[in-house]
């Protein structure tokens, strides 16, 4: 490695320090968070997929007791859910109207 080679390499090293960023973490997607506690020891935030399930469950059990014992809530029956969920949405009708 001759004289200019070397010097470029110092350069290139002491520009690498000085605009590295080591002080901030980089933002990390939920699903990686143990790779992230793993590099930087810091938990990353948490997220809220557990409350979000725990609601449909609470939901479904809902509406399987309105199916299972003919209830209504609100002037709602179960069949009038299923209906709506099965019906076409004119999602394209509206979409071509915007």
């Amino acid at each position: 490695m001759n004289q200019s080679e070397k010097r470029r390499k110092e350069l290139l090293e002491s520009t690498r320090a000085l605009y590295r960023d080591s002080r901030i973490p980089p933002a990390v997607h939920p699903r990686y968070g143990n790779i992230y506690s793993d590099l930087y020891g810091e938990e990353a935030p948490a997220g809220s997929f557990g409350l979000r399930v725990v609601l449909c469950c609470i939901l479904f059990a809902a509406f399987v007791m309105m199916d299972y014992n003919d209830v209504k809530i609100a002037q709602v029956s179960s069949q009038m859910v299923t209906q709506t969920i099965e019906s076409d949405s004119g999602l394209a009708e509206a979409w071509n109207e915007l």
